[in-house]
């Protein structure tokens, strides 16, 4: 799901699906149970409780579909929620991992990005960027 290009991570569709799932269905409770019993005190606490899990649920969609890295046209692009970061693959010094997180240094030493580990479809941003001569550390 969401790919950017033939060298590209995307999101899975299992996790996806159920964050959609229970936003939806959060949502939904949360809504009826504001608009049906009036003044009921529990019921208002439980739409409460719905609410914050949909809020959450939500929060974590958005995390899943911003958070890719893919190559096009010889530059690594990176991106996670509102981070942003490219670098042309010529450029990168080196690759490092530590805690299932990637993190791509410039040829100076400077940190440019980092990419999730755990993505799917890492392998293949992985062997590509093996293939053009990146230093893996």
């Amino acid at each position: 799901m969401f790919r950017h290009g033939e060298i590209s991570t995307e999101t899975d569709r299992g996790p996806f699906l159920f964050s959609l799932a229970a936003f939806l269905g959060s949502l939904l409770a949360a809504v009826l149970l504001f608009v049906l019993p009036k003044g009921q005190p529990l019921a208002v606490f439980a739409g409460i409780m719905f609410a914050a899990v949909a809020l959450a649920a939500a929060a974590v969609l958005f995390a899943m579909v911003t958070d890719c890295a893919f190559v096009k046209d010889d530059t690594l692009y990176m991106r996670y929620m509102f981070r942003h970061a490219e670098i042309p693959l010529a450029q990168i010094g080196r690759v490092t991992h530590a805690d299932d997180v990637y993190s791509v240094f410039d040829r100076k030493g400077a940190l440019r990005g980092t990419i999730n580990a755990k993505l799917t479809g890492i392998d293949k941003v992985l062997n590509h960027l093996d293939r053009g001569g990146v230093l893996f550390t």
